[in-house]
């Protein structure tokens, strides 16, 4: 297992953080570790919980170990049909919180766009960085 950046125990952290953040009919972006999807399920304000994993080895190998919870959609994240809208999505593409993934970011931003229901929120491992460089970006191009 390959640990990036700021480590798996604050990884963990920032995800039960942002589990907290989300209500009514979630989206996660990839399955990871699980780590967000364990906390989404003691949130008492999610009612459903969907994850899009495009690795089939990942479901796969979790299935060995752990109980799978919520429907899996073996799909490509940016892959869905935007015809079900969710209240909340939550993504984790990227590797680490570092600028040369905004653009990663930025795509995962736009795709959920499409996805959510009008007042719906979009949250991120990461976000405030990343939207702290978008906002101090001169040409203010990247949004």
């Amino acid at each position: 297992m390959k640990i990036y950046g700021c480590g798996i125990l604050q990884e963990r952290e920032l995800q039960k953080d942002l589990a907290k953040k989300c209500s009514g009919d979630v989206l996660v972006a990839r399955y990871g570790f699980g780590i967000i999807v364990k906390s989404l399920i003691k949130n008492k304000k999610v009612r459903s919980i969907t994850i899009a994993e495009k690795n089939k080895e990942v479901i796969d190998e979790l299935r060995k170990n752990d109980k799978i919870i919520g429907k899996i959609i073996i799909n490509d994240f940016y892959n869905l049909s935007e015809n079900k809208k969710f209240d909340c999505i939550v993504g984790d593409i990227w590797q680490d919180i570092d600028a040369k993934f905004l653009k990663d970011y930025l795509r995962f931003k736009r795709k959920s766009r499409k996805l959510l229901k009008d007042n719906g929120k979009i949250l991120a491992w990461g976000q405030d960085y990343f939207e702290f460089l978008i906002k101090n970006n001169k040409s203010n191009s990247l949004s």
